[in-house]
């Protein structure tokens, strides 16, 4: 009885202790089952982490280049509208120019045929290059391929020619209205002669009456003198002459 009840007491303790394995392996089992899905769960709460912490940094780079590309946007604003200011400027003088070359065209063929009135008016000395360089203007003045700008000056070169005749003194040879060859002088605007080759005669420009006038005898030493001086063959010097309005 007493072996039976031993042999009850070693099957009981075997048993006990081989529950109490099989418990604490199933302890272990499911510790170490815990473990590895606390360590899975910490990875994705570490990628969710490391994802959220992009997504931010994304989101900040895009609030980042929103305000650059908003201060941009204002400053391209700000160049457009001056770059409409200034073609609004550009087309405002260009309409301005048009109508100052509508305005300055008829003022340039008046201007011609005020000088052409002069010309014909004045002393006539050097007619037909006078009247041709007006003639030219009248036709530069149709020219399509020259500027405005090229046009007046030209007309107020014209005009500087005419002025500086009246501060120059000049001699040269051409036909006298009878078509012979003579030498004439001319003293700026003040007067106008000329002396027959041979020396024998001269004839003096009346302005009042436009005739050529003999001059008396006794002004031929002057206008030889001046006509020397003239061609810078002798030194400046007193001249006793008529002038523009002559006496006869």
């Amino acid at each position: 009885m007493a072996l039976k009840f031993i042999g009850g007491l070693v099957l009981c303790s075997f048993i006990s202790t081989a529950l109490a394995q099989t418990s604490l392996q199933q302890v272990e089992q499911a510790a170490g089952s815990g473990i590895q899905n606390s360590a899975a769960s910490q990875k994705k709460i570490d990628a969710l982490d490391d994802e959220q912490r992009q997504l931010l940094q994304n989101y900040r780079n895009v609030i980042a280049e929103s305000d650059q590309l908003r201060v941009y946007n204002q400053q391209l604003g700000s160049i457009i509208e001056n770059q409409r200011n200034e073609l609004s400027s550009i087309d405002q003088q260009i309409n301005d120019i048009e109508r100052t070359q509508q305005g300055i065209m008829p003022l340039m063929a008046r201007m011609l045929d005020a000088l052409a009135i002069f010309v014909s008016l004045d002393l006539p000395f050097l007619q037909e290059e006078r009247n041709n360089r007006i003639n030219q203007l009248r036709g530069l003045l149709l020219s399509a391929d020259i500027s405005v700008a090229e046009k007046y000056r030209r007309v107020l070169e014209a005009y500087q020619i005419e002025l500086e005749y009246g501060r120059t003194i000049e001699a040269y040879r051409d036909k006298n209205p009878d078509g012979k060859l003579v030498d004439y002088l001319r003293l700026g605007r003040a007067g106008f002669y000329y002396v027959t080759l041979d020396g024998e005669a001269a004839y003096g420009f009346d302005i009042k009456t436009r005739q050529w006038l003999v001059l008396d005898n006794s002004y031929l030493n002057s206008l030889q003198k001046g006509l020397q001086i003239a061609r810078k063959q002798s030194a400046p010097s007193m001249l006793t002459l008529p002038i523009r309005t002559l006496e006869h």
